[in-house]
């Protein structure tokens, strides 16, 4: 039997992809100002004019780059839109809210690391790709603030702090800086990173103090705050 031949729509799909890999490797390889659109043409296999076509701009094809690793698919879909996400806004205590958006969350900076000196130098010169990176940050805000509402409406946030008070929490710890600092800085391990930060937030958002088995069930980091 012949193979089959893959559609229009896939061979594009596979080139936008090549296309999308190839400037990851070199926005991470040799940062934003060095990387030209006639390298990653290079490095994926296409003509120059494929990537000016696909994406525009450089740093319209950073956004792209940014979008799929965060998702770490082809076709992101809105973040609210996840499974887990859905999963951690329907969890029915305050430790399995925090322990999810932990797992998920601190995911999208493993994937996306690598590519925040790149985003930061495109930012610095490029005016759309500051406006791409500020509506980042405003949309993390939006979703931190979506699970300490969840924590509230299950009544477990602790007295006298707020949602708006407890989100700027969670937005510095769960914070680029942070991250940085411990896991690529200090060396520590994702693992242990999600162990401190989960029973950080647990102490300074919650009313309850002895972390839940149940709420850490089959998450990365459960052995470590669960002392086993």
């Amino acid at each position: 039997m012949a193979p089959v031949k893959p559609t229009r729509a896939e061979r594009a799909r596979q080139t936008r992809r090549r296309m999308i890999d190839a400037a990851r490797g070199l926005f991470v390889g040799q940062g934003y100002a060095a990387t030209t659109m006639d390298q990653i043409a290079a490095e994926a296999g296409v003509a120059v004019q494929t990537v000016y076509y696909t994406f525009r701009t450089k740093g319209q094809l950073l956004a792209e780059v940014v979008e799929v690793t965060a998702a770490g698919e082809d076709h992101p879909v809105p973040v609210p839109a996840w499974a887990w996400v859905r999963e951690m806004l329907s969890a029915t205590s305050g430790q399995r809210v925090l322990a999810l958006g932990v797992e998920h969350g601190t995911a999208i900076y493993e994937r996306v690391a690598a590519l925040w000196p790149a985003v930061g130098a495109a930012a610095a010169a490029d005016p759309a790709v500051n406006d791409y990176w500020r509506g980042v940050t405003t949309d993390r805000r939006s979703g931190q603030r979506a699970m300490v509402a969840r924590i509230a409406e299950l009544g477990e946030l602790r007295p006298g702090l707020g949602v708006d008070r407890a989100t700027d929490l969670v937005v510095v710890l769960v914070g680029h800086d942070v991250y940085h600092g411990l896991v690529e800085d200090a060396r520590w391990s994702v693992t242990a990173y999600r162990a401190w930060l989960f029973t950080t937030l647990a102490g300074q958002l919650l009313v309850s103090g002895e972390t839940d088995p149940d709420a850490v069930s089959g998450l990365s980091f459960a052995a470590l705050v669960l002392g086993s």
